[in-house]
């Protein structure tokens, strides 16, 4: 049998360097520059002055001043004195004491500790229940893998803090007065002690993407992820609870598309949600505007859709949409985030099922149509997915004679907006061609001709179609990824197009803002303020038959138009965070180079893990989308 180690036994620290799992011993004074590392042990009651302690665990009540210490823990009732560091990993534990002009950064800090004045934090945790002295600066502390301070539920916070996003604050903090908070700060439940308050709204802060993403699993369009990976019905069900944990006795409608794994997440998302107290209306099927639309109109708490949108069979996902009928906020999303840990039981909660309510929605689309669309010959691709049974229907009763295909069968496979060569095949000398994604909340047109009417025409024919009807569009609500011909055109109309990053929840957002009637993005995401405030392929695809068969002319007219060549390419990133690869050098030269010849948008994709590659340019680009791929693949190759 092996003998263990004896580990040596320290007396005195003063002018000493001490490794290898060394045991200090209590009521020790180190001091005069001691070197401290290699899983070393001091123990309570040890007073630590100018010294430097690396990978070692400081026990209970010990005192440091003056100290540098990192990849460390120091236990609970300990003293950190002044200018101290505590860094990389370190692990403040509960109810300590941090003393003047400390440094803390990339580290941890316990429930219910108390900071003194002018401390420093950034890139740092801290828990429930501490006491922020007065003069703080929260600040970011090191690019894009550290970008965040995230301040635990019910802190205080003292006066004349300066508070720099990207800062995550929890529920129920409290900021005392003559504080300085900068823009991005996340609408959380704060109060702030006096008017001497300021909210820096130009403030410009660079990682901004990266505070709208520091969430752990809502991505840019709700929870999405492969079913039984990334997306458990452990998972659906601790969501369900966490709503009813912000809201008590939520009333909440929710509805699938026709994923096979649907089924499973949503009886688990009601099961956590009736323990939570919630009353769940299941209206089965649906697309995910009608959820939107029914939320608003029954006067609900939340809707919730099980669906992964247009993503292939294997994902699944969650969207969850307020009282408002609108997706919730990245503030939002990260409350709920905050309740997944815990859990409540009430109960009052129950499921009925509601799968008549439809006929709302129903009723709502055969509103939109401004004219009957008798004689009209369209072929409908339903992605086998949401639309199926809804979009046929509608057209039908709208006069139209309608062929629809994909109805029944796998979801997205080969068919619908990602791959709209399906419809294209099957016009058959119809008119109109508009083909939905698997939750029919996006689509994309083929005219008579075959030609493919993306999102950024739609947009651009009908913001035309409402200046045309007397109806004042000074603005155009687009995202980064928007034709910049489709911009220059809109201009000449006197136009203005306002540009979001990537998802229609952020164009919403910027609607609801700014009140304005159009919004879109070029995969097919269409908004008409004026009907329903979130993007409805079925909606849309009615109000686009309506302006062709009252306007042929003026539709065709419009569609004529020719825009910028783009090339589009995606590089699967894996099981590794996308970020990284793009701060590589040689990928950052490839991007440089590439926007010498024009527009050049390489980001991390929300709904997959993938990076996604755009560049706009007249004579090169596919050449230069290929060539960024290439590269980026070539450091994805060297990480896996």
């Amino acid at each position: 049998m092996k003998k263990s180690k004896k580990k040596t036994l320290i007396t005195c620290g003063k002018n000493c360097s001490i490794s290898k799992e060394a045991i200090i011993e209590k009521n020790v004074i180190l001091g005069d520059n001691c070197k401290i590392e290699g899983k070393c042990h001091i123990f309570s009651d040890v007073k630590i002055e100018n010294s430097t302690i690396k990978n070692s665990i400081i026990k209970s009540k010990s005192n440091i001043i003056n100290s540098y210490i990192t990849d460390s823990q120091i236990d609970e009732n300990c003293s950190v004195g002044p200018y101290s560091h505590i860094r990389n990993n370190s692990n403040i534990e509960e109810n300590c004491k941090i003393g003047n002009f400390v440094e803390i950064k990339n580290s941890k800090i316990g429930a219910r500790t108390k900071a003194c004045h002018l401390a420093y934090i950034g890139d740092a945790e801290i828990g429930e229940d501490c006491n922020i002295g007065c003069g703080v600066i929260f600040a970011n502390y090191n690019g894009f893998e550290k970008y965040k301070t995230i301040v635990g539920n019910r802190v205080f916070i003292g006066c004349n803090s300066t508070i720099i996003a990207p800062c995550i604050l929890k529920d129920e903090c409290f900021i005392a007065g003559g504080s300085t908070i900068t823009q991005n700060i996340g609408d959380r439940e704060l109060a702030i002690a006096r008017k001497r308050q300021e909210n820096k709204q130009s403030f410009y802060n660079p990682y901004l993407e990266n505070f709208k993403r520091a969430k752990i699993y809502f991505g840019t369009d709700g929870i999405r992820g492969v079913y039984g990976k990334d997306l458990t019905p452990q998972l659906a069900e601790n969501v369900g609870n966490a709503v009813c944990q912000i809201r008590e006795n939520a009333k909440i409608i929710i509805g699938k598309d026709t994923r096979t794994s649907g089924t499973k997440l949503k009886k688990s998302f009601i099961k956590g949600a009736v323990q939570g107290g919630a009353t769940i209306l299941d209206i089965g099927v649906v697309p995910t505007s009608a959820i939107s639309y029914l939320t608003k109109t029954l006067n609900l708490d939340y809707g919730i859709v099980i669906t992964a949108s247009h993503n292939p069979k294997e994902y699944n996902g969650i969207k969850v949409f307020g009282n408002n009928g609108v997706k919730i906020s990245d503030s939002e999303e990260i409350k709920i985030e905050n309740k997944l840990s815990s859990k409540i039981n009430r109960l009052n909660g129950k499921c009925l099922n509601v799968t008549k309510e439809v006929a709302l929605y129903e009723k709502f689309l055969k509103s939109a149509a401004t004219t009957n669309l008798k004689g009209l010959k369209v072929v409908l691709d339903c992605a086998n997915g949401a639309s199926g049974k809804i979009a046929p229907k509608i057209f039908k009763l709208l006069g139209a004679c309608v062929q629809a295909i994909n109805t029944k069968g796998e979801i997205n496979l080969n068919c619908g907006a990602t791959c709209i060569q399906t419809l294209q095949s099957n016009m058959n000398g119809a008119d109109l061609g508009f083909s939905f994604d698997g939750d029919a909340d996006r689509v994309l047109m083929v005219d008579k001709n075959g030609k493919v009417i993306d999102g950024d025409k739609i947009i651009y024919l009908l913001a035309l179609w409402y200046k045309k009807n007397g109806i004042d569009i000074k603005k155009v609500i687009g995202t980064i990824l928007t034709n910049s011909k489709i911009e220059e055109l809109l201009i000449q109309e006197d136009i203005e197009l306002v540009r979001t990053q990537v998802g229609d929840k952020y164009i919403i957002e910027e609607m609801l803002k700014s009140g304005k009637t159009i919004g879109g993005e070029q995969a097919g995401h269409i908004i008409i303020g004026d009907k329903h405030i979130t993007g409805d392929g079925i909606l849309t695809a009615i109000i686009l038959s309506s302006i062709y068969v009252t306007d042929p002319n003026f539709f065709e007219k419009c569609l004529k138009i020719q825009v910028y060549p783009q090339a589009n390419e995606e590089v699967k990133t894996k099981n590794f965070k996308a970020k990284t690869v793009l701060e590589s050098e040689n990928v950052k030269n490839i991007i440089l180079k590439a926007k010498n010849y024009g527009r050049v948008i390489v980001r991390p994709s929300g709904t997959e893990p993938k990076i996604r590659i755009m560049v706009e340019s007249i004579n090169h680009s596919k050449e230069l989308a290929k060539q960024i791929k290439e590269e980026i693949e070539k450091v994805v190759d060297k990480m896996v």
